[in-house]
């Protein structure tokens, strides 16, 4: 790797934690130029705008959440499946704490980034193939009565919420209760126990 692509993968990886730590708005090119140790001019030299910076990790980190969606298999049970996607976040987001964060801080104050990601990924065909697959196969089990009447949306969205907000709410149980790195760990095994026994109880036919 020669010195200006060592630079180059320098500022955007110190961009990505500063985006992560404190947002868009709440990050200047000044900044990353600073963490880094560069000209400020170099920033835009490689990425042209702090926009065009922002959309790139935005884009990697949204990819990161969605994909597995993309790619589970959809033709099995449908409570294995939920485990399967449960188990996958848990491991993703402990590897990427900031990243529920970051993600609904852009989602809720931004209208115009939300319009991009509606976009770029909602109505992305991969995905909406992927979202079918899984609309499918909850019909599927509504129809031989393994599964209470339920919207797919409302089921996936239970899922997701489930999951992140156990993330978003890691701080609170973390710092303020001064938990150790050992307590956290059991916090998050028992935290996705407990989002496993709610969604089979939750969507039980009886």
């Amino acid at each position: 790797m020669n010195q200006i692509t060592q630079l180059e993968q320098r500022i955007l990886e110190t961009a990505e934690r500063l985006f992560l730590e404190k947002g868009f708005a709440g990050t200047s090119t000044t900044d990353i130029a600073r963490a880094v140790g560069c000209n400020q001019a170099l920033v835009h030299y490689y990425y042209r705008t702090k926009e065009r910076l922002f959309r790139g990790i935005f884009e990697q980190k949204m990819n990161l959440l969605l994909d597995y969606l993309d790619h589970a298999e959809y033709d099995g049970d449908l409570m294995q499946t939920m485990e399967r996607v449960v188990d996958f976040y848990f491991s993703m987001l402990s590897a990427n704490p900031r990243l529920p964060f970051f993600v609904m801080n852009e989602l809720v104050l931004n209208a115009e980034r939300r319009a991009w990601i509606r976009e770029v990924f909602i109505r992305d065909e991969r995905r909406q193939r992927a979202y079918y697959a899984f609309s499918d196969l909850v019909h599927r089990e509504i129809t031989k009565g393994a599964l209470r009447p339920v919207e797919p949306l409302d089921l996936l969205l239970d899922v997701v919420s489930l999951t992140v907000m156990t993330f978003v709410t890691l701080p609170i149980y973390q710092d303020l209760l001064e938990k150790s790195p050992a307590e956290v760990e059991t916090y998050l095994r028992g935290r996705k126990a407990e989002i496993l026994i709610m969604l089979r109880r939750g969507f039980s036919p009886a």
